[in-house]
């Protein structure tokens, strides 16, 4: 039997009945056993676990049991605080200690972490109640999609002449921000901290989930289409009007589209074939690669995101990607695809974007990559 107390990264992935665990749970109380009795090799296991799942080389054809919708759950409750204390490859890390903790029956601490991490993030913003977070605006004045990163992580891809306003810091319990124009969401899952829209006298719900908005100021309608997860959207509550659509409320699922009438306050939802309204690449790019080049991969996020993504070109040359993105916002993407490649990557503000705000990815802001190579 391999000597698996001495075992790299690299010896777990290559380790076949480490595969089968991670893909079938083959020999579970095996592997229960050795973690509790070896836990030095845990940051190993977590990290070499999460690389198997999310590259799947020839097994691709990998269940989804219930428990990953369990630590799903759990991990979308821990607030973005924590996050933050992670170094580079942030979230993609604390998910797959997760995992390997929920695996193991011990959530129990996890719980505790999060209650005490509430208690804490419900006392801070008792201190600071009465202070309004410092407002930040964003607005396309160029030709091109622009990127702006939100405080909590998530993606907005703005069209020309596109504003989205927001604060330096969400509040604990809610994450806001107004739109005018047309804009592609992607949204850091929070169930615990939902995230508010305001478009046209629209409202738009969520807890994590990718959608398209088109709220143009001389449109009479304001429309909305679900690319992936579940839309709560109604009207804005206004004092002194009375309409049939006040108070009314609709759920969207993927590939539902609703028009929102701004005088009427009337909601019309649809079923569409395809989830796209703004005609951007985002609507449409599915993420996943097979064996792909690295070059092409950050070429699709390139012209996903309108994002300048550096690397040296020889180096990266025999790398490839195997794996399947979701909805994830795009330096989530980043994180995972580096982690997989061993590479990092870093943001530069280059020259256009000096004057950009905090948080905001403007046009000129490069991403750095820098790797050692691929076998």
């Amino acid at each position: 039997m391999n000597n698996y107390s001495h075992f790299q990264v690299k010896d777990w992935l290559d380790d076949l009945a480490f595969q089968r665990w991670v893909y079938h749970g083959e020999q579970d109380g095996f592997w229960k056993e050795f973690v509790r009795n070896n836990p030095g090799q845990l940051a190993n296991i977590e990290q070499a676990r999460e690389i198997l799942l999310a590259v799947r080389g020839e097994l691709d054809a990998l269940p989804e049991p219930e428990v990953k919708l369990r630590v799903s759950e759990i991990l979308n409750a821990i607030p973005d605080d924590k996050l933050r204390a992670l170094p580079w490859w942030r979230s993609n890390w604390l998910k797959m200690a997760a995992m390997l903790l929920l695996a193991l029956g011990i959530v129990t601490a996890l719980f505790r972490e999060k209650e005490s991490l509430q208690n804490l993030q419900t006392f801070v913003a008792g201190l600071r109640d009465g202070d309004k977070p410092d407002e930040l605006e964003v607005y396309n004045e160029t030709h091109a999609i622009q990127l702006v990163n939100l405080p909590d992580g998530s993606s907005v891809i703005l069209k020309k002449h596109a504003r989205i306003s927001y604060p330096a810091a969400f509040l604990a319990d809610r994450r806001e921000v107004t739109l005018r124009g047309e804009a592609f969401f992607e949204v850091v899952k929070n169930p615990e901290q939902p995230f508010f829209v305001y478009a046209g006298s629209m409202v738009t719900k969520v807890k994590g989930t990718s959608f398209s908005i088109k709220a143009n100021d001389d449109d009479e309608d304001v429309e909305l289409v679900v690319k992936t997860g579940v839309v709560e959207v109604s009207a804005l509550e206004n004092e002194g009007k009375s309409k049939s659509g006040a108070g009314k409320k609709l759920i969207l699922k993927p590939n539902e589209q609703v028009t929102f009438n701004r005088k009427s306050l009337n909601m019309i939802a649809k079923t569409v074939q395809k989830p796209v309204l703004l005609n951007l690449p985002a609507e449409s790019q599915n993420f996943e690669f097979r064996r792909t080049p690295l070059a092409e991969v950050f070429a699709a996020l390139e012209q996903t995101y309108g994002i300048d993504i550096q690397f040296d070109a020889k180096t990266i040359a025999y790398c490839t990607l195997t794996a399947k993105l979701g909805d994830e916002p795009v330096y989530e993407k980043l994180d995972l695809i580096c982690a997989v490649v061993n590479a990092r990557y870093e943001m530069r503000v280059g020259p256009a974007a000096g004057d950009s705000a905090p948080g905001e990815s403007a046009p000129g802001t490069v991403v750095a990559v820098t790797s050692e190579g691929c076998e």
